[in-house]
């Protein structure tokens, strides 16, 4: 039995000993603490400016839900006010796909694979698996 709320992972192991809950905060924060230090969405803009991509350019959001939401997603915006997901794409032509996150998933994927260039904040298998065919 798993329960979400908010950040936190609560995890519940049922066996013949006491109950055991293990909570894992899966916020920024806590993942920059176990060192798997993901990027922010403004970090990942600075990180494309230094790199000379300029305000011009066109991004393509490839992710379920964002940390935060669309507040932590402005600073990214104000840096490049180009930015794409495929709700904001395809909102309608998704409807049918919404209830199989791998078909969606299978779409970002599509996407990334082929654009001209593929940045990551995370280390996940989406992002592996296209870092391993580019």
């Amino acid at each position: 039995m798993l329960k979400f709320q908010n950040a936190l992972k609560t995890s519940y192991f049922f066996a013949d000993k006491p109950l055991l809950v293990v909570k894992q905060d899966l916020s920024p924060d806590g993942e920059r603490k176990r060192g798997k230090c993901p990027l922010t969405p403004h970090e990942v803009g600075l990180m494309l400016r230094a790199l000379g991509f300029t305000n011009d350019t066109y991004l393509y959001v490839a992710s379920g839900e964002i940390y935060g939401g669309d507040e932590t997603m402005e600073p990214l915006k104000n840096l490049f006010p180009n930015i794409y997901t495929k709700e904001m794409l395809a909102e309608e032509e998704l409807k049918p796909l919404n209830p199989y996150s791998s078909r969606l998933a299978a779409i970002d994927y599509i996407v990334c694979d082929e654009s001209n260039v593929f940045v990551t904040n995370n280390n996940g298998n989406m992002a592996k698996i296209l870092a391993g065919r580019r």
